[in-house]
This record gives C-alpha cells, sequence and structure tokens, in this order.
C-alpha cells in the first residue's frame, strides 16, 4: 500500500511541476505582448510595417497571383501559426491568396 501512495505522489508532483511551468511560460509570452491577448496582439502586428515588408516581399515572390486557384492576389496567409513567433514567422509560412481562396481557408 506504501508503495502505490508514493508513485500516485510522484506523479502527482509531476502534473503539478509541468503545469506551473506551463503557467509560468504563458505569463511569460504575456508580459512580453505588454499584456494584450494574442489576438490583439496579432491584430496589432498586421497594422505594423514590418508585416507589410513581408506581405510584399510574399505577394512579389508569388507575382501576386493566388497560390490556390491563380486569380489576382490581394492578401497574404498565414499557413502555419505559431504565436510565440508573431512577427518571425519565416517566408516559407506565408502564401498570396485572392480573398475567396483567404476565406475558404479559414
Amino acid at each position: 500500500m506504501d508503495s502505490s501512495f508514493g508513485f500516485l505522489f510522484f506523479i502527482l508532483a509531476i502534473f503539478l511541476a509541468i503545469g506551473f511551468f506551463v503557467f509560468l511560460i504563458a505569463l511569460a509570452s504575456r508580459s512580453s505582448r505588454g499584456g494584450m491577448s494574442r489576438k490583439e496582439y496579432y491584430r496589432e502586428y498586421l497594422k505594423s510595417e514590418a508585416w507589410q515588408r513581408k506581405r510584399y516581399v510574399v505577394l512579389k515572390r508569388d507575382n501576386w497571383t493566388c497560390q490556390y486557384c491563380g486569380a489576382k492576389a490581394t492578401e497574404v496567409h498565414h499557413k502555419k501559426y505559431a504565436y510565440y513567433q508573431i512577427g518571425k514567422e519565416p517566408i516559407k509560412w506565408l502564401v498570396s491568396v485572392c480573398r475567396p481562396c483567404h476565406r475558404k481557408q479559414h
């Protein structure tokens, strides 16, 4: 009986440690965004000059052509999201799209 109690205590301690670690990461992430939620931070990033430059590079790379249907591309879609890398996403994660195809992706 004592060994099973010790094992359960050990498992509980591991889960608590993992939970605390995740909490610290979330807290640090939120403070690095100035207290903004992920959605707010992302919306502000999309208004930034850095995003406008990256957007232009992607549109130019794809020759202003939607990579899904071949129409004129007017938007850039994130194929992959990693909120901890907002603003640091590699160009290969981005693709030029027309508005209808972008809506279909979301």
